[in-house]
């Protein structure tokens, strides 16, 4: 492993994502984890194996991400996450111009979404009022749950990273129709971004 002195900025950070609320089906969500919470020695000796060689370092760090996704996903998300769609799916590497690509779908969903719910409690508020009934409305259902997206992308595609590139994965690509999701990791953080 390479030194990074700013990895405990970049493990507080994935503390702080790991204690967001999101809305259940409305938005994207991000998840970020220590690798040391998921690398085993099996991953270890599978990684000093592959060396330099970057299809040997893909397959072992795939095995990684298998890892999170079978034993440590479910550990950090509500018990209607989509474990039983990652764990089965196919996860294939992507440069990150494809992880950006995947990552501004995402977003891009997530954020028609919100509008929608925002659209439709708008208009419940404006019929509230107009009614005399404003004050029976209640709060938002987005209301203190993290929807902020910029922050999401900045957090998934930046900040969480040291200088060198993380590896990326994708459930996404033609004839997949699961939920949309792209994992990054590097030797000290496993992070996952999808929509619900």
């Amino acid at each position: 492993m390479r030194p990074d002195p700013d990895l405990a900025r970049r493990l507080a950070l994935a503390e702080h994502i790991q204690r967001q609320w999101y809305p259940t089906w409305t938005s994207a969500w991000l998840k970020a984890v220590p690798a040391s919470d998921v690398i085993e020695p099996i991953h270890r000796e599978a990684l000093a194996e592959a060396g330099t060689d970057p299809a040997a370092l893909v397959t072992a760090k795939r095995a990684i991400v298998q890892t999170f996704l079978e034993d440590h996903f479910n550990c950090w998300t509500p018990e209607d996450a989509p474990y039983g769609t990652f764990v089965d799916g196919t996860w294939r590497a992507i440069d990150r111009a494809e992880m950006l690509a995947c990552v501004d779908g995402l977003l891009a969903t997530a954020r028609a979404r919100i509008a929608e719910v925002e659209a439709e409690e708008a208009a419940e508020r404006a019929e509230a009022e107009q009614g005399g009934w404003l004050a029976s409305v209640g709060p938002s259902a987005l209301a203190d749950l993290m929807i902020d997206l910029d922050a999401l992308r900045r957090w998934f595609t930046a900040e969480l990273w040291a200088d060198a590139e993380p590896t990326w994965f994708t459930n996404t690509g033609p004839g997949i129709q699961s939920e949309p999701a792209v994992v990054g990791l590097d030797d000290h953080i496993v992070t996952i971004l999808w929509l619900p």
